[in-house]
């Protein structure tokens, strides 16, 4: 695997979607196609929405209403007070008719607008929730490791402590599915040079580039998913593979139902990605946006034109002030910050990971997304979109 060369002046760009040259891992076929979209449309040929997806919906609902037979819950559900994951807790409740427990990880970069949502809602649906609050000061230095170490994913830490809460709590109330509400329609499948996770290769970033004790940090790391998966038997399912959540109709009955709000574009439920996005354009030359776009593309949800458009102007969160903010709450000066956007740029391949051992069991890796045992999309990502 090699490192993504520079961007050329004008990189071949997909005749389908809005992604091009410069993306790690992108090939295109003869009709100019690229492999992004080949991988969406198997996706959506193995995953249907649709009167098949409620039917399959339904039978999965009938497992998990059997697993928690005994139990408060059948089921634990991510959730941020964003989008994507209100209308999966909504779904899981009214549509599936399930027992859900709603879980938090808050690693204190919370919108002040996904905590109103979050509460109404779950008081809305009658669901507890139930919220992991990270340490601040080791939240902040696990956020500063990444950006030291100059990959391109800064809040890597933040998604190892989410499936920390998810699993850890799963095991704890006996509960042997854990729902997510990732859509590769709505967010595509991310490159994996941008935003790859495991726990040796976060355990090495905290070892070079913590500069204070992080006794609070709880990784996961292989052993920890296996015991997890075999021995208790928990399994993720990406319910939102299933139905269709396309379009602004989510939006709408969110609102209509729950007085929901919008928090703005993809994340922002999370504030943290006002710099995350600043560092990695500012940094390395990509937009986040670009993934989503193209996945709304392909659905028809914007047309191309659309697409290329929104790129032409930063996020609207990715102001001087809003990285100032991040940056004055991160305790990370400024000139320390500009200095490492100048550094030279880094991958998890300069870093120790799993990743050579991960690539020996890849056909045992996709029969498990298939039987969910973890989300569908990681084969994808891990062995696709390199």
């Amino acid at each position: 695997m090699t490192h993504p060369e520079q961007s050329p002046a004008e990189p071949r760009m997909c005749a389908r979607c809005v992604m091009d040259a410069t993306v790690p891992g992108i090939r295109f076929g003869a009709d100019g196609v690229c492999n992004y979209c080949a991988m969406q449309d198997g996706l959506e040929r193995e995953f249907p929405c649709g009167p098949e997806g409620e039917r399959i919906l339904k039978d999965m609902a009938e497992k998990m209403r059997r697993a928690g037979r005994g139990r408060k819950y059948d089921c634990v559900v991510g959730v941020s007070g964003g989008r994507d994951t209100s209308y999966c807790l909504y779904y899981v409740k009214e549509i599936m008719g399930l027992r859900p427990l709603a879980v938090h990880f808050d690693n204190g970069w919370d919108a002040d607008t996904a905590k109103t949502n979050l509460a109404r809602l779950c008081d809305a649906l009658d669901v507890e929730l139930h919220t992991v609050i990270m340490d601040w000061p080791a939240s902040r230095e696990l956020t500063n490791c990444t950006i030291r170490a100059c990959v391109p994913y800064i809040d890597l830490t933040d998604d190892i402590g989410i499936a920390s809460a998810l699993f850890r709590t799963a095991a704890a109330e006996g509960v042997k599915y854990i729902l997510m509400s990732h859509s590769f329609r709505e967010e595509g499948v991310t490159p994996l040079m941008w935003n790859y996770i495991d726990g040796r290769y976060t355990r090495a970033l905290i070892r070079r580039f913590a500069r204070e004790p992080l006794p609070h940090f709880k990784n996961v790391d292989i052993p920890h998913m296996l015991y997890w998966l075999f021995a208790k038997g928990i399994r993720v399912v990406n319910i939102t593979n299933y139905y269709d959540d396309t379009g602004d109709k989510v939006e709408r009955l969110l609102e209509e139902k729950f007085g929901w709000v919008d928090t703005g574009q993809h994340h922002m439920d999370n504030e943290l990605f006002a710099l995350v996005y600043h560092y990695s354009r500012h940094k390395f030359g990509f937009d986040w946006r670009v993934v989503e776009l193209s996945a709304k593309v392909r659905t028809g949800v914007l047309t191309r034109a659309e697409a290329l458009e929104a790129l032409k102007t930063p996020p609207y969160f990715e102001t001087d002030e809003m990285v100032d903010y991040c940056l004055k709450k991160q305790g990370m000066p400024r000139e320390e910050y500009d200095a490492l956007l100048k550094a030279p740029n880094k991958y998890f391949t300069d870093y120790p990971s799993w990743y050579p051992l991960l690539r020996l069991f890849r056909w045992p890796v996709k029969l498990m997304c298939r039987r969910h045992m973890l989300p569908a999309h990681v084969y994808e990502k891990f062995f696709e979109a390199v």
